[in-house]
């Protein structure tokens, strides 16, 4: 579904607001949803370190547009030849994640907390990268804090109270899109064996009549048909 372009530049732009000093870590939501296994591998079972910072998606995606329209079907032209053109298609969907920070102490976690409220409502635009066929056309969404700002520190992996502190950020992105970039084959207008190459569909040009009368002049039929492109 192309979402984890946003994943990827979402995790991209926390990890620059960290400072170079600290040696903090942020999984992306592919890694968060196997959280403890991530990091009991990669620390061979050792204690975790803290602090931490995971990103997860929610699981439901909400399409904003669910019936047909044209830039679901007939977008922007990125490129075109004689027999072929290539589309930029979107359906407009709005994602749902979750931000936790993971912290020794109340007082760190707090901190942590204030700082990425403050980056994340000030900075709150993210340039998406689309890489199909080569063309990396960019798209820039908008990142929105939700109201309620929660501690979830009592979660079922901690052991025991005082373990670790857990503060949790909802976020969405609610100019964010599906992608898609088909090409489609042109077609062409033969007229009295004339060829007018013509991008788009056979609908979009159906209403030519048959001859074309002028007054004062004896008229000609025009012959014509519909081929599409080699």
């Amino acid at each position: 579904m192309a979402v984890r372009y946003y994943d990827d530049i979402l995790v991209e732009k926390l990890m620059r607001w960290i400072p170079d000093d600290k040696q903090m870590r942020i999984l992306k939501p592919d890694e968060t949803r196997r959280l403890f296994e991530v990091l009991a591998d990669d620390s061979k079972d050792k204690k975790v370190k803290l602090p931490l910072i995971t990103l997860s998606r929610d699981k439901e995606i909400e399409l904003l547009m669910n019936v047909k329209t044209p830039k679901s079907y007939d977008g922007l032209v990125v490129a075109s030849t004689l027999e072929k053109t290539l589309q930029f298609n979107v359906i407009p969907i709005k994602i749902s994640y979750q931000l936790d920070i993971y912290t020794k102490t109340m007082e760190e976690g707090d901190e942590y907390l204030r700082n990425f409220i403050f980056k994340l409502i000030n900075n709150p635009v993210i340039v998406v990268e689309i890489p199909y066929y080569g063309t990396n056309i960019r798209h820039k969404a908008n990142i929105r804090v939700l109201s309620n700002v929660s501690d979830t520190s009592d979660i079922s992996e901690r052991l025991f109270p005082g373990q670790f502190t857990r503060w949790s950020i909802q976020l969405e992105i609610q100019d964010a899109y599906l992608f898609s970039m088909p090409y489609r084959k042109n077609w062409k207008l033969i007229i009295d064996g004339d060829e007018i190459e013509l991008p788009g569909e056979e609908t979009s040009v159906l209403e030519l009549s048959d001859s074309v009368e002028q007054p004062g002049y004896e008229s000609e039929p025009l012959n014509f048909k519909w081929q599409k492109t080699d």
